[in-house]
């Protein structure tokens, strides 16, 4: 009975200093340690929005008896703007505006001889756009900024506030001052004072926050550097924080803020009466109790010396009473040991559930962002095909509005020849797993003028909750120039073709007609040689000389045209054998001239044996042609490729000799068709048969080459690619850069 009558005393007590009257009370400055007051000091602080408040989170005018003293019931009405994200300036508890912003207006109001009506808003944007409109005659004490005094028109000061750096106590990062944020990245509320005074500065990197709840929680887990914004503010939510903020300010102050009350522009009038207003609340000290009630040192503070001596009373009655307590308290104890656990676990999941739905909040915000700033067209589709969503990426692209594409299937949009290709994108993906990207699907969609544009879309598809995410690239260009590409190469091949069927009909053709003319210049020398005079005989004998080397390149050229159109089929060729058939077949010619053949191990290779035997054949032919005074000596070896591009490895086979040499200029003449380095009475031949050998090789996938000087011989190398036999570590063909090894040969030797 007796721990009854300190409960009796507290309720005669005035609301504003017990509990039952809200914030402040005795939950909003019990101890942080404390799971109620950690959930009501953050909803406070702006972490959530009251449950009663209107969509949007505008809370419709709130009536409120006290603004109504002392004043006649056809008082006229003043509409007052508050943003409610400024606590201690302005907050909400439980849908009904608080702070000191909401205190100082009714009191202005109530001097002013007008009836308080509040809108309250958590967007200054909002709220100014209101005042512009004439939806609110005043804003409750805004920021003023040079921005805003070019808009709006500013009372006298009802509060001035320090604007300050709060950086982490753990941090590398500890400016002094705005200069000292160069490089940083500061945490700011969106379009108030400190974001404008901060964009104004050259070289400030922000992060624009809705909130000063949001900006301390961007520094507090690492998102920004540093904060910038009134102390107050700042430290009303750092108390408050369920667990132990690591901010602290940095340096000194930055300025001094000027609260004011706002009107429309040109408003005179209102004004002065507000002025007015201000001064009488100041006079009468009603301005002082206020400013000591809401940014008093501590919190006896903040009440007048009535309140005061009836808290002194009821404190000495409960010290009074305290000893018949202690029986009651002692019953309690075990019960207390018993939940504290509890109590202990349910604070830090109601901390952890609260940091995970701003974690959320953020990651909404951020895809949002994304889905906005996205160059790419991206779009949201519904389980049926239906646009449901299209990013402003995709209205720039394809010319039509967000209205027009909206409901209607995506396939609509897709070239009629694509549309089988592009349903697995509106399923569950191309790999066809929920949730996983799939592999890029290229269609033809069509634009609002008409014309069809290459994309190459993307699709992540949730079942859970029926919609499916696609994102698309646009690859016009890349597919014109693919088609082009095809299209060039397809008139090459072609051009070719016809080039080499041309040169094998038009040899074959010719060799008819110059069968006859050689056959009538022999019959014509036979029988009048020397029954005319000497210049007759002479120009039989240039009409038959011309006519046999006439025969002879006709044959060269059907040669030549023969690799490409009856080339064989490559097959696994022994170049042992092959060497052996070409020197079998040159014998005489070897042992005329005297030449000694030196040859090292020679690999099995893919190829057409008959063409291999072509080419050692004319590479020989020419190392015996082309001798100089000594006899001739001829080397023939192969080696592994090293280095080089060729995949799977390649084969380097040389022939060298000591003959007469050339000149490094003649080096890519002499595979040219026809080209000949010395006149034809010197050396025979139509110079035909080195282009026969480059382009046997080139057939084969390979390249030849020559080094040579005068009088000290030449060596020929060709490459042949290894396609089939593809052994590890050996990859790469021969070209320029391939290492020689000391004894002259170009990669590995054959073992």
């Amino acid at each position: 009975m007796l721990a009854v009558v300190p409960v009796l005393l507290l309720l005669l007590l005035p609301q504003d200093f017990g509990g039952l009257g809200g914030w402040p009370g005795w939950a909003a400055h019990a101890p942080a340690g404390t799971a109620w007051a950690a959930e009501d000091s953050w909803r406070h602080a702006g972490a959530q929005a009251p449950s009663d408040s209107e969509p949007g989170g505008i809370t419709p005018p709130v009536p409120d008896m006290r603004a109504n003293d002392g004043l006649p019931p056809d008082a006229p009405e003043l509409r007052i703007g508050l943003l409610t994200t400024y606590p201690p300036l302005s907050y909400m508890v439980e849908g009904v505006p608080a702070g000191f912003a909401r205190d100082l207006a009714e009191a202005v109001a109530r001097a002013a001889g007008r009836r308080a009506v509040f809108h309250a808003d958590d967007s200054g944007p909002v709220l100014r756009s209101d005042l512009v409109e004439g939806t609110v005659d005043v804003l409750a004490l805004v920021a003023e900024t040079p921005e805003r005094q070019t808009q709006l028109e500013f009372s006298e000061p009802g509060l001035e506030v320090a604007e300050r750096i709060y950086v982490r106590r753990d941090g590398s990062a500890h400016p002094r001052g705005v200069a000292a944020l160069s490089g940083l990245l500061v945490a700011v509320v969106e379009s108030h004072a400190s974001h404008q005074y901060l964009r104004s500065m050259p070289g400030q990197r922000v992060l624009p926050v809705p909130t000063p709840l949001d900006a301390v929680m961007a520094v507090a887990w690492g998102r920004a550097d540093a904060l910038v914004a009134p102390e107050p503010v700042v430290e009303h939510i750092i108390r408050r924080l369920p667990t132990d903020a690591p901010l602290e300010p940095s340096g000194q102050p930055l300025r001094t803020l000027r609260f004011s009350f706002g009107t429309a522009g040109g408003n005179t009038p209102l004004m002065a009466e507000l002025n007015e207003a201000l001064v009488k609340v100041r006079a009468s000290g009603e301005y002082d109790k206020l400013y000591r009630r809401w940014f008093g040192g501590n919190v006896l503070s903040r009440y007048t010396d009535r309140e005061l001596l009836l808290a002194g009373v009821a404190f000495t009655l409960l010290t009074v009473f305290l000893g018949a307590s202690v029986v009651l308290l002692w019953r309690t104890m075990r019960l207390r040991r018993d939940v504290e656990a509890g109590t202990a676990a349910t604070r830090e999941a109601r901390a952890s559930m609260l940091r995970e739905a701003i974690s959320r909040q953020r990651a909404e915000q951020e895809a949002e962002r994304f889905f906005a700033l996205s160059l790419d067209p991206v779009a949201i589709v519904t389980q049926q095909g239906a646009l449901r969503r299209v990013n402003p990426a995709w209205v720039r692209l394809f010319g039509f509005s967000v209205e027009e594409v909206t409901g209607h299937p995506f396939l609509d949009f897709v070239h009629p020849d694509d549309q089988d290709a592009s349903q697995p994108l509106l399923v569950s993906g191309t790999n066809g797993l929920p949730g996983a990207a799939a592999t890029p699907v290229e269609n033809r969609f069509r634009c609002k003028d008409g014309v069809y544009r290459w994309l190459a879309w993307t699709s992540v598809a949730l079942p859970e909750e029926g919609l499916v995410y696609l994102s698309g690239r646009d690859v016009t260009q890349r597919k014109e120039a693919e088609l082009y590409l095809e299209r060039q190469t397809e008139e090459l091949r072609r051009s070719n073709a016809e080039l080499e069927q041309f040169a094998y009909i038009a040899s074959h053709d010719l060799q008819e007609p110059l069968r006859k003319i050689a056959s009538f210049l022999d019959l014509l020398a036979k029988r009048y040689v020397g029954r005319l005079d000497s210049d007759a005989d002479e120009f039989i004998g240039f009409a038959v000389d011309a006519a046999r080397r006439m025969k002879d390149m006709i044959e060269d050229l059907l040669s030549y045209s023969r690799v490409s159109t009856q080339g064989r089929e490559f097959e696994d060729t022994d170049m042992e054998k092959v060497v052996d058939t070409v020197l079998s077949d040159l014998g005489l010619l070897l042992e005329e001239a005297g030449a000694t053949v030196d040859r090292g191990p020679l690999p099995m290779i893919r190829a057409d044996r008959v063409q291999m035997e072509q080419l050692l054949r004319n590479l020989l032919g020419n190392a015996v042609k082309y001798r100089s005074e000594v006899p001739p000596s001829i080397s023939i070896g192969a080696a592994r490729a090293v280095g080089g591009g060729q995949p799977g490895g390649a084969w380097v086979f040389h022939v060298r000799d000591n003959g007469i040499g050339m000149k490094p200029e003649h080096f890519e003449r002499i595979f040219r068709v026809f080209q000949r380095l010395h006149g034809p009475g010197r050396y025979p031949g139509t110079g035909i048969g080195l282009a026969v050998c480059k382009k046997i090789v080139e057939r084969h996938g390979g390249t030849i080459e020559v080094e040579s000087a005068p009088g000290r011989g030449s060596t020929f190398r060709f490459v042949i690619p290894d396609r089939f036999a593809r052994p590890t570590g050996q990859s790469g063909a021969y070209g320029p850069g391939m290492p020689v090894v000391p004894d002259g040969h170009v990669g590995q030797p054959l073992p």
